[in-house]
């Protein structure tokens, strides 16, 4: 299984923004790190995710799911006059 290839960059990226960090925000993460006995990447790293995921809008899956059928449906139909066309074509 490959991994995605932002995660490759990840450990640099998580660095680099850790690299940016004001010592008091530092310390808050070596102290929330140190209380879920985790690295201070990986606890970065879920925070970050955390925030993004907060920020993305939630897909409305019933509309989605309503434009499939009415893709499907006119491919269905295209399909079946195609078939109906090659019957009728061939029976000449």
């Amino acid at each position: 299984m490959s991994r995605h290839p932002l995660e490759e960059h990840a450990p640099d990226v998580t660095r680099e923004i850790m690299g940016r960090l004001s010592p008091e925000a530092m310390r808050t993460l070596q102290a929330v790190s140190e209380m879920r006995h985790r690295p201070a990447e990986d606890v970065l790293r879920e925070a970050l995710a955390g925030y993004i995921a907060d920020k993305l809008p939630i897909p409305d899956v019933e509309a989605i799911i309503h434009e499939m059928s009415q893709r499907f449906y006119t491919l269905g139909y295209a399909c079946g006059t195609a078939k109906r066309f090659l019957r009728e074509f061939t029976n000449k």
